[in-house]
């Protein structure tokens, strides 16, 4: 408060005040003058700070967006409602984030449709025995071939000289003797030119009308010439002479296994 101040103080001191208000923000009221004391006016100034202005009411598209975004749960109530802004200052726009939900952990299992039923066909029972009628027989004719195979194969008989067989033994004897001639007869020039000796096991099978079914050389003299000569001597020596009916009731085929020797002297000889 200024007291004693002329015309020109009042001016100083309301430009004064004048000025501090606009700084300040404070509101200026008009001076109260009062007479003083000895005829002198006194200018009182009173500072008064100015109230704030007080927020305006939200626009109608702010309450919208915020019931838009009340909607969202969480991430809607985060965000910030924008106040009314008339000269564009403050930026209104509101950016809100919402949370992908989480993959499941697992997928649902898959839907698998029931199978369809379906009806077995239907058994054609003749069909079967026909089937089986035909496979008997089948099973009957080799049975029947087999048997007939086994029943005219050749009835055989091994005989050598160990056999004692009365009427085997002596066709045994009879067939020796005629291979013996023939051999000596045609005793083989290379062994008496070389003078090759040696021993050897033959097997000769004859049929009974005295035919030869097969020669072999079971064991060799260990000269090819000797055991060629043998088997020459028996094709010679063939045909022999047929089963007496006593060996042809029972046998077919006789086995006839003898060791032939080829000794000094150019003779044919026999072991056991």
């Amino acid at each position: 408060m200024t007291r004693g101040a002329g015309p020109f103080g009042w001016a100083l001191a309301l430009a004064t005040a004048l000025h501090l208000g606009l700084i300040l923000g404070i509101a200026i009221q008009p001076p109260d003058v009062r007479p003083s004391e000895g005829g002198r006016e006194t200018l009182e100034i009173l500072l008064v700070r100015a109230a704030e202005p007080s927020p305006e009411p939200p626009s109608a598209s702010a309450l919208a967006q915020i019931d838009h975004l009340g909607a969202g749960g969480d991430a809607a109530a985060d965000a910030e409602v924008p106040v009314s802004d008339p000269e564009g200052a403050i930026d209104t726009s509101v950016e809100v984030e919402f949370e992908a939900p989480p993959e499941p952990l697992f997928e649902d299992p898959p839907i698998l449709e029931p199978p369809i039923e379906t009806r077995p066909a239907p058994i054609d029972v003749a069909r079967i025995f026909d089937s089986r009628g035909a496979e008997i027989a089948r099973l009957t004719e080799r049975a029947r071939e087999r048997s007939n195979a086994y029943a005219n194969r050749p009835r055989r008989k091994a005989i050598s000289a160990s056999t004692t067989e009365y009427k085997y033994a002596s066709y045994l004897d009879d067939w020796r003797r005629k291979v013996e001639q023939i051999g000596n007869l045609n005793y083989p020039e290379v062994a008496k030119q070389r003078q090759l000796y040696g021993n050897l096991i033959l097997h000769v099978a004859v049929r009974a009308d005295g035919q030869v079914e097969t020669i072999r050389v079971l064991r060799s003299s260990g000269f090819a010439e000797l055991d060629e000569a043998a088997v020459r001597i028996v094709e010679l020596a063939a045909p022999f002479a047929p089963f007496p009916p006593a060996i042809r009731a029972e046998t077919d085929v006789l086995d006839i296994t003898r060791t032939w020797q080829f000794l000094h002297g150019h003779r044919l000889g026999w072991g056991q």
